[in-house]
């Protein structure tokens, strides 16, 4: 990791850069942002949050913001390409993911590039990046096109590590849907916020779906998550919301109409009360709320 990389990343949004990680061996690291380690040569033995893993050629690993890093012991080979996202281009990119997928994804390794087409297909992700990260040096009237070019590489890597991932993902959740039925009813529900979101945002209407009480889904919702179902589906419209804000020059009656809101001065009101800012506010500073 170089002085250029850590400059970059407040400054663009994203940074990426090749390294030996020389400086996380026998240090504990707190990750700045989310960083994306795709392993290109040689052998490191490594914890992410206490969890201890061995990190090989051709294994991709996603460590999240806040997560804590120590290398072991590395090979006098081992070399990794690094890339770092700030939070809103990490949201945007993570967006069509469930937060079950992404608990399975985040903090493991990834045993990618099992042949010479994925080989490529990784490497091609990478070289993308590349072209997009020179470009943003070069043309910085470009940034927000660069941005928004790296969320679409990113999102092309999360879906091919989902697809690497299958059966691990499966297996998760199996044990956790198939635990206890309120378990599997939280996971239910997750799936259909998915898809209903943009229609419905009652408690009632997920509730009459699942055949449950509205007590019993906001209990359960509590339990799994430690948020009730309603602000679990306002947060889930928060973000999609921040991502269509930043993301797409839609007008804000255009985002009324894809989000089923009455008018704008209800969606002004509902996004502010959320987020601490106005829609017109929120577009011009470019900052996204947790």
């Amino acid at each position: 990791m170089n002085n250029i990389y850590l400059k970059k990343l407040p400054q663009y949004g994203f940074a990426t850069t090749q390294s030996s990680l020389q400086q996380f061996v026998q240090k504990v690291y707190q990750m700045q942002h989310t960083s994306i380690f795709y392993c290109t040569a040689g052998e490191a033995l490594f914890t992410i949050d206490g969890n201890k893993f061995r990190f090989t050629r051709g294994q991709i690993i996603i460590c999240p913001m806040g997560s804590n890093i120590l290398l072991l012991d590395i090979t006098s080979d081992f070399s990794a390409r690094l890339l770092g996202l700030s939070k809103h281009i990490w949201l945007a990119a993570r967006s069509s993911m469930s937060p079950e997928t992404m608990q399975t994804i985040e903090r493991n390794t990834h045993q990618g590039c099992n042949n010479d087409t994925e080989t490529e297909f990784v490497n091609n992700i990478f070289r993308q990046i590349d072209i997009i990260d020179t470009d943003a040096t070069g043309n910085p009237e470009q940034m927000e096109y660069c941005r928004q070019c790296i969320v679409l590489c990113v999102n092309t890597l999360l879906l091919y590590i989902q697809r690497i991932s299958k059966k691990s993902i499966a297996h998760f959740q199996k044990e956790t849907t198939l635990a206890n039925s309120n378990d599997k009813l939280f996971y239910k529900f997750r799936e259909l916020l998915e898809s209903k979101f943009r229609d419905n945002r009652s408690v009632q209407f997920y509730a009459d779906i699942l055949k449950v009480s509205t007590r019993h889904l906001n209990s359960i919702c509590q339990r799994a998550s430690g948020q009730n179902a309603k602000e679990i589906i306002d947060h889930h419209t928060i973000i999609e919301l921040q991502v269509a804000l930043m993301y797409s020059h839609k007008t804000f009656q255009e985002l009324v109409n894809d989000f089923n809101f009455p008018d704008q001065s209800y969606l002004n009101r509902y996004f502010k009360r959320h987020t601490g800012y106005s829609l017109s506010e929120f577009r011009a500073h470019g900052v996204m709320v947790d």
